[in-house]
């Protein structure tokens, strides 16, 4: 995905008040083509700018300790909306957003989905595709709601963890629809209700149900918590970004008081290679809840909210 001319401007207005002396630029994986132009671009308006080239999973995924050693005095992070507030370096958030249209793929596909009170809800880029697609679904007789979670900065915003816009309005509605590219964050939100997700997807140009891969997470989830039962040595994963550091007392005495043995596994950025060759029946994670999805551990991993 390339940057908009409009994000640019969101950056050069920023630096030319801040006047920062060295930038630490973050993009996530989607965007890491387009990251040399926005370097590029950044060094032409005066500050020194690196590169931050490890894996960025989102706005709780801000690198300010190596911001700080690095000698920046302000991060861009690129691609996602404020979710955590940086105490000692500024952080400047440019959301990246798209003028997608959604309405072909709701009117081909409206069939699929006969519930008459949907949910609506979208990823950062194609918040502005809310409007629209509500009126359009209201046209053709359907109820539309519309929330806010308490920890998203927009209303009907959605994170790959954090779907508090779809659960603050599951009893009013049938079924949801989110907009966005790919499964990831509908499946996030089929995670967290009960009633039925529809993905609109503009990679498809097909409104897509999640079910299917709803009720597979379901039996993995349920096989991977009778597989913890039995386990005798258990690692907690631990993340030190600051967006995702969790405590893990609760944990720890719960396992304990089952004698079983806990062993403390921190890193910054969580993968299995960091824990081969340790004795451990299970993970529980801490960090990022959606870790497993994309990584091989060998044992099941478990999320902490699966137990506490």
């Amino acid at each position: 995905m390339n940057l908009p001319d409009k994000e640019y401007e969101i950056i050069k207005k920023e630096i030319l008040k801040r006047k920062p002396k060295k930038i630490l630029l973050q993009a996530p994986e989607g965007m890491k083509t387009s990251v040399q132009e926005i370097a590029g671009r950044i060094r032409a308006l005066g500050p020194k700018c690196i590169i931050w080239a490890d894996p960025c999973f989102g706005a709780c995924d801000i690198p300010e300790n190596p911001a700080k050693m690095l000698g920046c005095d302000l991060i861009v992070h690129v691609g996602h909306a404020p979710f955590m507030v940086s105490k000692e370096i500024p952080v400047l958030y440019v959301e990246c957003r798209s003028d997608a249209d959604f309405s072909k793929v709701i009117e081909s596909n409206l069939s699929a989905i006969p519930d008459k009170k949907i949910g609506l809800v979208a990823t950062i880029q194609y918040l502005g595709a809310i409007p629209k697609i509500k009126n359009l679904l209201e046209k053709k007789g359907k109820e539309v709601f519309i929330a806010k979670s308490k920890s998203m900065k927009y209303k009907g915003q959605v994170l790959g963890c954090n779907a508090g816009a779809a659960e603050a309005i599951e009893d009013k509605v049938d079924c949801f629809i989110t907009l966005a590219s790919g499964k990831f964050h509908a499946l996030g939100v089929a995670k967290k209700v009960q009633k039925p997700v529809f993905l609109a997807n503009l990679d498809t140009g097909k409104i897509e149900s999640t079910d299917k891969e709803k009720r597979l997470f379901e039996k993995k989830r349920i096989l991977k918590l009778e597989k913890l039962k039995d386990a005798k040595n258990i690692g907690i994963l631990v993340s030190t970004k600051r967006g995702q550091l969790s405590s893990t007392d609760d944990i720890e005495k719960k396992f304990e008081q089952e004698n079983k043995k806990v062993w403390i596994l921190a890193m910054d950025y969580i993968s299995p290679e960091k824990i081969l060759g340790m004795k451990l029946d299970a993970l529980i994670n801490t960090a990022c809840p959606r870790i497993d999805e994309d990584l091989i551990f060998g044992v099941p991993v478990i999320d902490k909210s699966e137990i506490i």
